[in-house]
């Protein structure tokens, strides 16, 4: 699997499920992923379910909330 340029290089990396969330009528990736971990993350959860940020989700569709690990800095 080919994962977004935003995952690769980002500071943190995906090690596992987190949680799984039913999606509310209406509800995007971008605004469950704000709801767990902020601003400027969705290609975390965009990533880890194949999904785009903006399209909307059916009212029960399941997201899954990938667990994050902050990379260790390469000296």
């Amino acid at each position: 699997e080919e994962m977004d340029v935003r995952v690769r290089t980002g500071a943190y990396r995906i090690v596992g499920t987190a949680e799984e969330v039913k999606a509310r009528e209406g509800e995007t990736v971008e605004r469950i992923s704000r709801r767990f971990f902020g601003p400027d993350m969705s290609c975390y959860v965009e990533v880890y379910n194949g999904l785009d940020a903006k399209t909307p989700l059916k009212a029960g569709q399941v997201v899954k909330i990938p667990k994050l690990k902050f990379k260790k800095k390469k000296k």
